[in-house]
């Protein structure tokens, strides 16, 4: 009576056979000039018996009809009964049987009823016959549950419906189907036990391995026991695991047994609980395969990949190597200062190949951090032969000013001693000839090769830590020579390549965004910075950099001057945080240039003096010393420094002669020093002004045309003056506005940062702020730091007032851990 009661809301079995094999029993039984004559081949328990029930029951010549089930039990001379039985042309003979043992008479009796129609093979069912039949029974079962329960049992006909049975009706709660994977594995492990021991073993090691680490089927034994596991739902035809039953094989394993399995098989999967417990094993064979499952789980779950190296360095794996790939990692989802604690140790304590990793990964995150000095130096530690290290580190020594690592590079490349030329190689090549073909003018080619190394590393798919982008570089080198469009092009076919992985799209889509406002494209450049808001990996500080040195070009452009006060308030700093370098001239520009509008010089000064220098340092090349040229100009205006705007206007009319930028920036800078515009110079003007916006430079010639529209002593010169400028840019007059595009102050925050600031609006700590997003506290109270700074936030009060300002409380407050 209990189990009656138990079992009474029990929802009914369902009945499962592929639309193929109904399709055929269909189209057989409908032929009633002739008798039914059928083979029907599945699995143990694929539903073989209750298929030859239904059938028997609509079968019309049932009297000379046979039905035999489980044929493979046959005897030969049984077969041969049945063999001579259809030599009667009215004789109908329908007969069930699993896929082996077939005899050579029980094949050819199978040969014979083929011959009116083909063998119903009912051993698997996809998800569209498990839907069918669901609806068919009036059950409730969720499609997407169907999928998974197909999926982890392949699509095996017995397995299905077990784990069909264990998951029941109505509403899943369990949407990782854990406790169906238990129940059902019960089961599978009791017919693993009923095996021939000799069986079991074999279908055990095939459930481990992957499909190039089956046994070899050549051997008789082993053929028979993998076509037994196959027989009896265990393995797919060939021997091929089933995932459910991997699982459970993996479950129940004894741990030696299967770490000796692991070590000499490439197991494809390895389920976390296993993972887990044998993480308490010391065993190098288990450590070297745990880590081996984490580098394939690291390309698509960084989460797993974690419990995965964990377990690896607890079974005894070598701790700086499972630093270096935690490191990548942390590199790979942007978390830059993670991955330069991970390496920290590693770099003073890894030799080989790892220490070379950890150099480039520390050389890098000291990049991002914006100390490129720093970076130069990382390179530097490891004298040996290892090209990516050398050349990356000559590039970081060229972006502070030293081009000596880089020109004895290209002399060690010219001289042919580069080694195998793969597309990385040639990508770093190319980008070293450009830059030090940059130093000399004609630059000989130098944005082309520079170019070409872009579009090379994006070939090469590389997705490593790089001091900085070579598509960055090109683009920066297309910026030096005003051809503001190749620049967005580069950067844009750099996007389009995904160009240096994940952890650069927020660097390319930055500085694409000051392309674009340079442009006068304003609505191009605040939908980049909101993908860059939209993004889940964190900005580094050279990105914070850039990102606020494009709000500045913005708010210069398109808003007012109170706008440009309340940003530069909480801007300013930037400059203090980072380390000037070549690499970072035109972010740094726009500070240099927003200053003296704030009468704010000072703060900028050794930005400035330390970009002169870096440039003196590289012998003051025109490609790239033209445009900080042209900044200290506007800096020297803005200042009303009369002897500085004298400098800088001799400076330019020097190199006028030498490119076409140069010329438009002199031709400029005369003009805008003239105390007077006299009647006729309107035309003159105009033209020097449509010079300047041809270099990408719209604004600034607008702003040229409305001066000198109000120095005019002509009143219809003035007037044409200020008309022209507005077609060169609609928000040329000081202190205008343009209601078409706006930066608010959600702007200033992230989306990871105002994640962090609702959080510490919470009251969270930095471990639990780092915990709750998958962060390190570390990298939690850099973040916050960040935030006090952009808010310009001069107490912990203070900065809570702000944020409820910006992203708002839940809860209405915040206690008094809160950013602790």
């Amino acid at each position: 009576m209990a189990l009656a009661a138990m079992s009474a809301d029990l929802p009914p079995s369902l009945l499962l056979w592929p639309q193929l094999a109904l399709a055929h029993v269909e189209e057989e039984l409908s032929a009633e000039t002739r008798p039914a004559r059928l083979v029907v081949v599945g699995a143990a328990g694929s539903g073989k018996s209750p298929l030859l029930d239904e059938i028997a029951l609509r079968v019309t010549h049932v009297e000379h009809t046979l039905f035999v089930d489980d044929a493979h039990l046959l005897t030969d001379d049984q077969v041969r009964v049945l063999d001579r039985h259809l030599d009667d042309p009215g004789a109908g003979l329908i007969i069930g049987c699993r896929p082996w043992p077939w005899t050579p008479a029980l094949t050819a009796l199978i040969r014979r009823i083929e011959q009116s129609r083909p063998a119903l093979a009912v051993g698997q069912v996809d998800t569209e016959d498990v839907v069918r039949a669901v609806e068919r029974a009036g059950r409730s079962i969720d499609t997407g549950c169907i999928g998974a329960i197909v999926r982890m049992s392949a699509s095996v006909t017995w397995l299905v419906q077990q784990a069909l049975a264990a998951h029941g009706d109505g509403y899943c709660s369990d949407p990782s189907h854990e406790r169906i994977i238990r129940a059902v594995g019960e089961v599978i492990a009791l017919r693993i036990d009923t095996l021939e021991p000799s069986v079991a073993a074999v279908v055990r090691r095939a459930s481990l391995g992957g499909d190039e680490d089956l046994p070899a089927a050549s051997d008789e034994a082993v053929a028979t026991a993998l076509a037994i596991g196959h027989a009896e739902g265990l393995l797919l035809r060939g021997g091929r695991p089933v995932p459910i039953v991997r699982t459970t094989v993996t479950r129940t394993t004894p741990v030696s047994q299967l770490i000796e399995a692991m070590d000499t098989s490439a197991i494809p999967s390895l389920d976390a609980e296993v993972a887990s417990s044998l993480g308490h094993h010391v065993d190098a064979r288990l450590a070297r395969v745990l880590q081996a499952h984490a580098d394939q789980a690291a390309t698509h779950d960084l989460g797993r990949a974690t419990e995965l190296y964990d377990a690896a360095l607890a079974a005894g794996a070598d701790p700086n190597r499972i630093a270096l790939r935690k490191a990548r990692m942390a590199w790979d989802r942007g978390d830059i200062d993670e991955a330069a604690s991970l390496v920290d140790e590693v770099a003073l304590s890894a030799t080989g190949d790892d220490h070379s990793e950890a150099l480039r990964i520390l050389g890098s995150a000291w990049s991002a951090r914006g100390f490129l000095r720093a970076s130069a130096m990382t390179y530097r530690a490891q004298p040996g032969d290892d090209f990516l290290l050398h050349a990356q580190g000559a590039v970081a020594s060229f972006g502070t000013g030293d081009p000596a690592p880089l020109l004895a590079a290209v002399e060690r490349l010219n001289a042919g001693t580069g080694g195998v030329p793969t597309t990385l190689r040639v990508a770093h090549a190319k980008l070293m000839r450009g830059l030090a073909a940059s130093l000399s003018w004609p630059s000989g080619g130098a944005f082309d090769e520079l170019v070409r190394a872009s579009e090379t590393y994006g070939d090469s798919a590389e997705d490593g830590p790089v001091p900085e982008l070579p598509a960055v570089i090109a683009a920066i080198g297309a910026i030096n020579l005003g051809e503001l469009q190749t620049a967005a092009t580069l950067l844009g076919d750099a996007l389009m390549d995904d160009h240096g992985g994940p952890w650069a799209r927020s660097r390319l889509l930055l500085w694409a965004a000051w392309v674009a406002v340079h442009r006068q494209h304003p609505e191009e450049s605040v939908a980049r910075l909101a993908d860059v808001d939209a993004s889940f990996l964190p900005l580094s500080s050279r990105e914070i950099l850039i990102r606020d040195a494009v709000m500045l070009a913005h708010v210069r452009r398109y808003g007012s001057i109170d706008e440009l006060r309340a940003l530069w308030m909480r801007v300013r700093d930037d400059v203090r945080h980072v380390e000037p370098d070549l690499f970072l001239l035109h972010p740094l520009r726009e500070f240099i240039e927003t200053a003296p509008v704030f009468d704010d010089s000072e703060r900028v000064a050794p930005a400035l003096d330390a970009l002169n220098g870096i440039l003196h340092g590289l012998g003051n090349p025109l490609m790239w010393s033209v445009p900080l040229t042209w900044s200290s100009f506007q800096r020297a205006l803005l200042a009303r420094d009369s002897h500085s705007q004298a400098q800088t206007v001799r400076a330019l009319a020097t190199v006028a002669r030498e490119s076409r930028l140069a010329g438009a920036l002199s031709a400029a800078a005369t003009e805008w020093s003239r105390n007077r515009v006299d009647e006729g110079a309107a035309e003159r003007v105009e033209d020097v002004a449509s010079r300047l916006a041809e270099m990408g430079l719209g604004w600034e010639g607008a702003r040229l045309a409305i001066a000198l529209s109000e120095r005019s002593r002509d009143r219809r010169t003035g007037t044409r003056l200020a008309a022209f400028a507005r077609t060169l840019h609609p928000n040329a007059a000081p202190g205008t506005t343009s209601d078409d595009v706006a930066l608010g102050d959600s702007g200033l925050l992230s989306a990871r940062e105002r994640e962090v600031a609702a959080l510490v609006l919470s009251g969270m700590t930095y471990a639990e702020i780092g915990e709750a997003i998958f962060m390190s506290p570390r990298t939690a109270e850099h973040h916050i730091a960040r935030i006090r700074r952009r808010l310009g936030a001069t107490s912990r009060t203070d900065l809570i007032a702000k944020l409820q300002a910006i992203v708002g409380t839940e809860e209405g407050g915040a206690d008094s851990t809160a950013g602790r």
